[in-house]
């Protein structure tokens, strides 16, 4: 996989990541997050699988202040 694609697939991953991050924090279950994998499975964007994946497992260590916090940081980086 060259850099340029790398990069894409991360920033793709990532996206997904927040806007689940998003969801989880706005009171979306994990259930509808797991219902959304299903979908994109079928769709066959794992890029987006592996975003809302990260996000409900690390939901499960984090508190709704860290998800703010991180999606007002990431215009900045």
């Amino acid at each position: 996989m060259n850099m340029y694609y790398e990069e894409l697939y991360n920033d793709e991953i990532e996206k997904y990541y927040l806007m689940a991050l998003m969801d989880l924090a706005a009171g979306s279950t994990e259930k509808e997050l797991e219902n959304a994998i299903k979908l994109y499975e079928t769709l066959e964007n794992y890029e987006a699988c592996a975003g809302i994946l990260k996000a409900i497992n690390e939901n499960k260590y984090y508190n709704y202040d860290y998800i703010r916090t991180k999606k007002n940081n990431k215009g900045r980086d």
